[in-house]
């Protein structure tokens, strides 16, 4: 199940960012877009690079977002999710030096336990990088 939630989760958030008139740069496992890239991890974790569910470019903002899904609450904050953050956060665009941002999907029943999380491990002067979506179809 958390798979295949997972699948219509990010969907789901491709969906939206279309809508914002994000131009996609690539999506695990949608034929429609390249597959996305690893992205360099500086040090945290287990030191690899990590891939994200969704890249993509806001050129009214002109930064890249970073979309990923979470579909249970223990998948929140293990050491796999919790390296994903930073790796996506540490990311700046070579050319402008802007950051990028953070999107991360959840089912409607995690966005207090996300939201929570967020302030617990995550430092300060990220969290306006963090944009927390509510699935519209998932609602546990």
């Amino acid at each position: 199940m958390s798979e295949a939630l997972r699948e219509q989760l990010v969907a789901e958030l491709v969906e939206g960012f279309v809508a914002n008139g994000y131009v996609i740069k690539g999506v695990v496992g949608d034929p429609r877009y390249p597959t996305t890239l690893s992205l360099s991890n500086d040090g945290y974790g287990d030191q690899r690079s990590k891939r994200p569910a969704i890249l993509a470019f806001d050129s009214k903002d002109g930064c890249f977002v970073v979309g990923i899904a979470r579909t249970t609450y223990e998948e929140l904050s293990t050491e796999e999710s919790l390296t994903e953050y930073d790796v996506f956060l540490d990311q700046t665009d070579p050319k402008t030096s802007k950051p990028y941002r953070l999107y991360v999907i959840v089912p409607s029943s995690l966005v207090v336990e996300f939201n929570a999380l967020i302030h617990h491990y995550i430092h300060r002067e990220y969290w306006h990088r963090i944009v927390v979506v509510e699935s519209k179809s998932h609602g546990s």
